[in-house]
């Protein structure tokens, strides 16, 4: 049985850059361009380190991926515990972290098994996040199911918002002033500002 080849560090600077290196190669090129000369090329570093800190190209985009819905989940996580919740998860959404790059894993998510299933379990893991933190605000009718829900209201943020991310992110921006106001009047609704 072959042994596993040693790989360099988890914290390696460099392993960071290679990271990093894909993400831009993403966003300029497409995930399409992406191989082990062109990431290591935009990393300023030679082909071969890649598989000195990665078994493969598809670890290294994996590792790219976790780190980058690590990075957002972070935001999410910290906007849910605000004073705010909607205003908070709003405004991640609503002006995304790198809109283009989300946009690329996304497309890479219809072609790559192992991108998919992260981005299934992260979106999943997202709307309920979101329903256990912001169901406090809703006040159900007695008796009744309220069409104004907690799920509702995450996904129609989340969905939103990245939405105009990507359009912002090609160049599209008409009606988006007008959209923000009206999400931002609904949010009013739900979670009234401070006085």
């Amino acid at each position: 049985m072959a042994s596993k080849r040693r790989l360099g560090l988890e914290t390696s600077k460099t392993r960071s850059a290679l990271m990093d290196a894909v993400g831009n190669v993403m966003r300029e090129d497409g995930y399409g361009a992406l191989t082990a000369r062109s990431v290591a090329e935009r990393a300023g570093l030679k082909h071969q380190l890649v598989y000195y800190y990665f078994q493969t190209l598809e670890d290294l985009l994996i590792a790219t991926y976790e780190r980058h819905i690590e990075r957002y989940l972070a935001r999410i996580e910290l906007a849910l515990e605000s004073e705010q919740p909607l205003h908070a998860f709003w405004q991640v959404h609503a002006n995304p972290t790198d809109a283009t790059l989300n946009s690329e894993f996304l497309s890479m998510a219809n072609h790559n098994e192992a991108i998919r299933t992260r981005t299934v379990e992260f979106g999943e893991h997202v709307r309920r996040l979101g329903f256990e933190k912001i169901e406090k605000l809703f006040r159900r009718p007695a008796g009744g199911q309220d069409a104004v829900n907690p799920f509702a209201v995450t996904m129609a943020i989340t969905a939103i918002g990245s939405n105009l991310g990507l359009e912002t992110a090609i160049g599209i921006t008409g009606g988006h002033t007008e959209l923000r106001a009206l999400i931002e009047w609904c949010i009013d609704q739900l979670e009234p500002t401070s006085p």
